[in-house]
């Protein structure tokens, strides 16, 4: 995504998903009262048990950078009918 769009775009980009996305979906996980930990007892299908945080930074990473190609678009004039 980085090479695909202007810096201004990618240091925004950055900055929303470090500052306020990346901290609510890793308090959902790993805080005992999340609704997606498995150390809370009312959580969503018995919670997610993430070894070494790995899980929410891969996925967190990997939706995002799918929505992001999603709103980038493809490569217009990148690839010709023959590949």
């Amino acid at each position: 995504v980085a090479e695909r769009c202007t810096l201004t775009g990618y240091m925004i980009y950055s900055i929303a998903l470090t500052a306020f996305i990346y901290p609510i979906i890793v308090h959902l996980v790993w805080d005992s009262a999340g609704f997606l930990s498995a150390f809370n007892a009312d959580g969503l299908l018995g919670g997610v048990v993430d070894f070494a945080g790995s899980g929410v930074v891969h996925m967190t990473g990997g939706v995002t950078a799918l929505f992001a190609a999603y709103f980038l678009g493809p490569r217009i004039g990148r690839f010709d009918e023959a590949g």
